[in-house]
């Protein structure tokens, strides 16, 4: 489940050199035709326990002058522009089959990519991520999550197929 970043991605033209890297590419149904689509999906895929450790490494990395941000319950719904902040997430640069979202933080900057491509089964999603740490508080914060990042990271792509399958915007 793990590749390493599309080449075709634009996550790649910014991403620093000696920038941690990850990418899970799932398959997606047929009838996914949209980065709008894909991106309503992943904003309102995120599993319960997900947001109990968002809140908890809020209440933690608070005191540290970390920035902290809620996963909306109630994401907001398409057109997404590029400059919109959606929880933890800004929207760097958007296009018909790819989203940049990420943020900048004083210990570090980061990156994920939602990028739709042609399978060889039909479409599939690739969840891509760049993390670099700007500071030695960077690297510890980063060696600390790493571990649960890998683990979470098929997750999200799990659950937002899962919206996919079973959702309709409304």
């Amino acid at each position: 489940m793990f590749n390493h970043i599309p080449l075709s991605s634009m996550l790649r033209d910014d991403m620093p050199t000696r920038a941690y890297q990850d990418c899970c590419v799932i398959d997606l149904p047929a009838d996914v035709q949209s980065i709008d689509q894909l991106l309503a999906a992943f904003f309102r895929g995120a599993p319960e326990w997900f947001h109990l450790l968002l809140r908890l490494r809020n209440r933690l990395v608070s005191p540290l002058g970390f920035k902290t941000a809620q996963v909306p319950r109630r994401p907001p719904l398409p057109p997404y522009q590029v400059g919109q902040q959606v929880g933890l997430f800004r929207i760097y640069a958007l296009e018909a089959d790819e989203v940049v979202l990420g943020e900048e933080d004083t210990h570090l900057r980061f990156r994920t990519s939602l990028h739709l491509s042609p399978g060889p089964r039909g479409p599939q999603l690739a969840v891509s991520t760049w993390v670099y740490p700007h500071n030695s508080v960077g690297r510890a914060y980063f060696a600390l999550i790493k571990p649960f990042h890998r683990r979470i990271m098929p997750v999200i792509a799990r659950a937002t197929l899962r919206q996919l399958d079973g959702a309709t915007l409304q």
